[in-house]
């Protein structure tokens, strides 16, 4: 489920501000990132820049316009991850 505008603004804002939940999300990131990539081979080059982006301090990244921040690639992660747990069920089902 896509997260809100308002959502997302929150969120951006309290990882910039809260090093714990920042800290915490970074984390759950990362245990969701193998699933993710057997999912999206292609996210491998944007899981490297959110370790980049959480990795400096707040506010040290600059993005270009357009350009995904560590919440929008976190959102593909997301995606991602959520596709290989539909297609993983999908197949523990189907009788072969």
């Amino acid at each position: 489920m896509p997260l809100s505008d308002a959502k997302k603004t929150e969120t951006r804002e309290r990882l910039e501000r809260d090093p714990d939940f920042r800290d915490a999300f970074h984390t759950e990131a990362r245990n969701m990132y193998m699933q993710a990539l057997k999912f999206n081979p292609e996210l491998e080059e944007a899981i490297n820049k959110f370790e980049l982006i959480l990795g400096a301090e707040p506010g040290s990244v600059e993005f270009e316009d357009g350009e995904d921040d560590a919440l929008d690639i976190f959102e593909k992660i997301l995606d991602a991850r959520d596709n290989q747990d539909l297609i993983d069920e999908k197949n523990a089902s189907t009788i072969n």
